[in-house]
């Protein structure tokens, strides 16, 4: 193309389309302009919702005046194409192109102000409107920004959870809307730091089928990626210093590759390492990790070293694992059949050898065949296990009924000092989930009701147990809790959006 034809392209056009383009919307800019804080080193950032867009802080990074300058002649409609044109250029090659989405949107409003030690400007600009950049005094005595913005059709829910998604993390502090935004891997148990050959953060959680990566630049999220047929776990993988700024979502999956081999082997190398902790570890905990340390023998990741390890767990013994090498050993002397109990089962409710039962998963099981030949079946019920269970059961059902019949169920909640600790944190997050409702627990079972002090939750309740235990290890699992424990017909939509947004903010 010649000069003369590159000088008549529109280049407010061309600002409309950059931003189309790299944009997938524009509830991504809030998390665009933090990603900008952070890649200069901010210390601290916060972003609030406004009435039509965001504000935001931060402390450290400021804006330059060479970047106000160009974004400034950038969307001067005054000025001749090429001299916008090569000020879109200079912004770009700045990695500053959250400042021209922020500015070049339809319908946006821009308002920055920046110390940078030397001098305070401030940037003025309006869609439609030709932009300013004026001297705004003296400077004060640290550098930082404040940024208000705006623009057309924005989402400011989407934005906001868009945001705390994508900063989860960053290097530096993020608060949005006077809040923290959640920090590290949902559900985890272990994590490191690795430099090389890339900066990541591995980590095991307590839920996942397949390998999670976060795929980050400059310290925000662009894209996540698993890699299926290896055992779980998460990294966030810095490719700021791979990728080029605008890299898609594709360019950091493909970006990320060439690095897979490590991760995997360093992060069954994690699982390897913290085995040692695996009998001071809750039930569900040591299951899960035994179970991706098998996997990962089974898929020939330091397999060796997988073997020598205490995983699989005796029925009838409390605290002491065997190791594949000793169940190898025990094949060789007892044969290759075993016995399995579920690990949500009571062991004293089988009829078993102590030395050939084992509390492993269906998984387990599975993993175990493969790996050395075994096979599992279920052993006998006691018939006095189960005689006493329906006792039990006719017993509390006789009980609750007598209860009820006196209208005594969930009538009386129970005093803050009588709960355990689990359900005062369950009561204590329904509660700043759904702040309208006056929540109580009382003893027994029972429905869910409502009564003149509010809700009464009976604390034998499936869901209030569950939900605890669920709650204490991922906020998330509040909002299926709240639907369970719901006394009335479904909760209007809009409660529904309420509770979600309230439990994403914390």
């Amino acid at each position: 193309m010649k000069a003369a034809e590159l000088l008549a392209i529109d280049v407010g056009s061309e600002l409309r389309t950059l931003c189309e383009a790299q944009l997938r919307g524009t509830w991504q800019v809030p998390a665009e302009l933090v990603r900008l804080a952070l890649r200069g080193g901010a210390s601290e950032i916060s972003a609030e919702r406004r009435r039509r867009g965001f504000a935001l802080r931060w402390v450290g990074a400021p804006v330059t005046p060479e970047f106000l300058r160009h974004l400034q002649a950038a969307l001067d409609e005054n000025l001749n194409a090429e001299e916008r044109h090569r000020a879109i250029v200079a912004l770009e090659a700045g990695k500053a192109q959250a400042l021209l989405w922020a500015a070049g949107l339809p319908g946006a409003v821009l308002r920055v102000h920046s110390t940078n030690g030397r001098q305070k400007l401030r940037f003025d600009h309006r869609d439609g409107s030709r932009p300013k950049l004026s001297s705004a005094g003296a400077a004060g005595d640290s550098d930082r920004v404040e940024l208000r913005w705006s623009c057309a059709g924005l989402d400011r829910g989407r934005a906001a959870d868009w945001l705390r998604f994508a900063t989860r993390f960053a290097p530096s502090p993020v608060e949005i809307d006077g809040r923290p935004a959640p920090q590290g891997f949902p559900g985890g148990l272990f994590h490191l730091r690795l430099e090389r050959p890339v900066p990541c953060r591995l980590g095991l959680t307590r839920s996942g089928e397949d390998p999670l990566l976060w795929l980050l630049r400059d310290g925000v999220v662009s894209a996540r990626a698993t890699v299926p047929g290896y055992p779980s776990f998460q990294a966030a993988v810095e490719l700021g210093g791979v990728v080029p700024p605008d890299a898609s979502a594709a360019d950091m999956r493909r970006a990320v590759n060439p690095y897979l081999e490590g991760l995997i082997d360093r992060a069954v190398r994690m699982m390897v390492q913290v085995a040692d902790r695996l009998p001071a570890l809750a039930e569900a905990d040591r299951q899960r990790l035994g179970t991706l340390l098998l996997q990962a023998a089974h898929r020939g990741l330091r397999e060796e070293e997988v073997r020598r390890l205490p995983l699989i767990s005796p029925a009838g013994t409390e605290g002491r694992l065997l190791s594949l090498l000793e169940l190898s050993e025990l094949v060789g002397r007892r044969g290759s059949t075993f016995l399995a109990v579920d690990p949500k089962d009571d062991p004293g409710d089988f009829l078993f050898d102590p030395e050939t039962t084992f509390r492993v998963s269906n998984e387990e099981r599975n993993l175990l065949s493969a790996l050395l030949g075994v096979r599992f079946r279920s052993p006998a019920r006691r018939r006095l296990g189960a005689l006493r269970r329906s006792v039990v059961r006719l017993r509390s059902a006789v009980a609750t009924a007598v209860r009820r019949s006196r209208g005594l169920v969930g009538s009386r909640p129970l005093p803050e000092d009588a709960l355990s600790s689990e359900e005062r944190r369950l009561l204590a997050a329904i509660r700043i989930a759904a702040p309208n409702e006056r929540v109580h627990l009382c003893a027994g079972g029972g429905a869910v009701r409502r009564s003149r002090r509010g809700l009464i939750v009976p604390r034998e309740h499936p869901a209030v147990a569950a939900g605890a235990s669920a709650v204490a290890g991922d906020l998330t699992w509040l909002y299926p809790v709240l639907l369970t424990l719901w006394p009335d017909e479904a909760p209007p939509s809009e409660v529904r959006e309420q509770w979600r947004r309230r439990i994403l903010e914390r």
